[in-house]
């Protein structure tokens, strides 16, 4: 699941809260705006806005909420549905944003586009210092031949972190990034399950449409649903 986060308040769309409680998202909206009526809904707009799923599909007009508005949202559910909301909060509130000082803007597509494209250019660099070196190493010595190896797989290692910061790499993945891959839906309470039983970080990245997305681990990923991240993102 993926929570939209803004700057200054974090905030949770009304489609979110209805997958995360398991409910139609008509009756959410309907729960919201009986809520706004009443002057029970202080924090948060009035105004909805559109809201396009990263797996395609119509667009669908969503509220953005506060935590203590969603909370209100919610307060006729049962307890387990309750947890579930207080959860993804606790989740949202961990998150450190110094994490994400040192990321591309991903709200700004020309921004994030360059990053990408310089991290690509630096890694082709790289290769070609690798090639050149291994071409004419009878010309150089051992040690030049060793820093443009040495350079190489640096350059290599920096593109693969890229990846994950995109949520696609070999070794972490975004859900949004895999269920693009390969369709289906997979649930991000067994991964995190999984996760934690076993000792693997779950990290954030920044996301140009929900703020933040947690990527989990490929161990996890293989163990819960027989997915191999290294075959999936191997280009």
């Amino acid at each position: 699941m993926n929570a939209l986060v803004n700057n200054s308040t974090k905030t949770m769309s009304s489609r979110e809260i209805a997958d995360l409680c398991s409910a139609r998202h008509n009756d959410v909206i309907a729960t919201i705006e009986r809520l706004f009526e009443k002057g029970l809904l202080r924090e948060s707009r009035k105004t909805l806005r559109e809201y396009i799923s990263p797996n395609g599909g119509r667009p669908t007009m969503v509220y953005d909420l506060t935590k203590n508005d969603s909370l209100k949202v919610v307060s006729g559910y049962n307890d387990e549905t309750r947890s579930s909301l207080i959860d993804r909060w606790a989740e949202l509130e961990e998150q450190v944003a110094g994490e994400l000082i040192s990321l591309p803007n991903f709200s700004d597509p020309v921004e994030a586009a360059r990053a990408w494209a310089n991290e690509v250019e630096a890694k082709r660099l790289a290769c070609k210092e690798r090639d050149f070196a291994i071409e004419t190493k009878a010309h150089i010595s051992d040690k030049k031949t060793a820093t443009a190896m040495a350079t190489a797989s640096v350059k290599s290692k920096e593109a693969e972190k890229l990846k994950e910061q995109l949520g696609e790499s070999k070794n972490y993945a975004s859900v949004k990034a895999v269920e693009s891959k390969v369709g289906g839906k997979y649930n991000w309470r067994e991964l995190k399950k999984w996760c934690v039983a076993n000792g693997k970080k779950i990290k954030d990245i920044a996301d140009a449409n929900y703020g933040t997305v947690k990527i989990y681990h490929k161990d996890a990923w293989n163990a819960v649903y027989g997915i191999k991240l290294p075959d999936l993102f191997s280009t």
